[in-house]
């Protein structure tokens, strides 16, 4: 039959024109090799609106294991990029929104139906209205909305497709919202890909998001967003288990530095008015590259003046740093030419100054110039970057010079 047709150009766009006939009759059916991707409708509710009814429905118990986390993460980071071209806050991610909007896209996908309510398989009624299920999850909620997709092979293109829809767009950019969860489900089903994107706001809380909620960064230096402008009057913040810093005047925006050390790292606000006192706290991993030996200067020149036994400069220092990241490194003079005198020898970053200075009972005899290195690495640090490090040494030996060097003192 495929040969046939091809002989046939009024063929072809016949069938082509009933595929498109057939699709738009089957209310959402999916088409043979990819389903035509869908965003449905929106929804939104104010506190109050409903009466709580959980028969039929999810308990708020079920947790759905991730099958793309990087899916829904990347749908995090694109709403809050897009919420921040819009001047907007970032939305804070959380594991009760994350948990219903997973629930609900693994049961679209397992009870074969698109829709914000939940069904049954092969059922006509809903078994559970969309915000009795959110609930489930998600308690003490002031405000709630809601956005579903089916068949977007990604999260770009599914943002794409809530973009393009009014009623989705005003759900992203609604202030009304400070938190989000998302989920994703794929596998058997008519679309295959199903996606759910879940907002909300709960009394009570006042979340902090470190760089618009992105699980990564390489830059020590991050931007905080502190909801509850006009409820707190001071803050004060922490890296880690640090000593909490000096009470401030409460600003919703912070820059601030994590600890430059690879890893997962929590920064925490206490937000306080009068004697009320409340803590929000947000996590994210920095990838550093791993610490770095660094020696300074890399170069070293001395002059010996074997007639007045002189030493120019009379001594010289090195300063070891991990330039890498702040993690504590532990280092060694390997070696060194046997006319210096090292003080210390071994030491951990970040240390005092490494002071250098001619040993003269082995000063050479001979006038020339003479070339070495001072080796430090880092002890038990085979893969550090930069390690070992040569600090270049030249040493030049004369009988005599023939002019006076002066060194200027002053005093006051």
């Amino acid at each position: 039959m495929k040969k046939g047709l091809m002989g046939s150009r009024l063929e072809r766009m016949f069938l082509a024109l009933l595929s498109l006939v057939l699709f738009f009759a089957s209310t959402g059916a999916a088409l043979a090799q990819e389903p035509f991707p869908t965003v449905g409708s929106s929804v939104s509710l104010e506190s109050g609106d409903f009466e709580v009814l959980f028969t039929g429905c999810a308990t708020g118990s079920e947790t759905i294991s991730p099958v793309r986390a990087d899916f829904e993460q990347r749908v995090v980071e694109l709403v809050n990029d897009y919420r921040a071209s819009k001047g907007l806050p970032p939305l804070k991610r959380v594991a009760e929104l994350d948990n219903a909007a997973r629930y609900h896209a693994r049961d679209m996908r397992q009870d074969d139906y698109f829709d914000h309510n939940s069904f049954d398989r092969n059922g006509n009624t809903p078994v559970c209205e969309w915000n009795t299920r959110i609930t489930a999850f998600y308690k003490n909620w002031r405000n709630l909305g809601e956005n579903i997709a089916a068949g977007y092979a990604s999260p770009d293109s599914v943002m794409q497709g809530w973009l393009s829809s009014d009623g989705h767009r005003a759900n992203i950019e609604s202030q009304s919202y400070w938190e989000i969860g998302v989920g994703y489900d794929e596998g058997s089903g008519s679309y295959f890909r199903y996606w759910v994107q879940d907002f909300g706001r709960r009394d009570g809380i006042y979340p902090l998001v470190i760089n618009r909620e992105y699980a990564q960064t390489s830059d020590p230096n991050v931007e905080l967003y502190i909801y509850g402008m006009g409820v707190w009057t001071q803050m004060r913040l922490r890296n880690d288990d640090d000593p909490w810093g000096e009470w401030q005047p409460f600003s919703p925006t912070v820059s601030w530095r994590l600890k430059w050390t690879q890893g997962i790292h929590t920064v925490c606000a206490e937000l306080k008015k009068d004697a009320q006192i409340y803590t929000a706290c947000d996590s994210i991993e920095l990838s550093t590259g791993g610490p770095v030996l660094s020696v300074q200067p890399s170069r070293l020149s001395f002059l010996f003046n074997r007639a007045k036994s002189q030493a120019f400069p009379a001594q010289a220092t090195l300063q070891i740093t991990n330039s890498g990241n702040d993690q504590v490194i532990s280092w060694r003079i390997l070696s060194a030419p046997d006319w210096i005198r090292i003080t210390p020898t071994n030491g951990t970053t970040p240390s005092n100054s490494v002071l250098i200075n001619l040993e003269g009972s082995n000063i050479p005899t001979s006038p020339s110039t003479y070339s070495d290195v001072i080796r430090v690495a880092v002890e038990g640090g085979e893969n550090v970057r930069g390690s070992p490090f040569d600090v270049a040494v030249t040493l030049t030996v004369v009988e005599d010079l023939p002019y006076a060097v002066f060194l200027p003192a002053v005093s006051r």
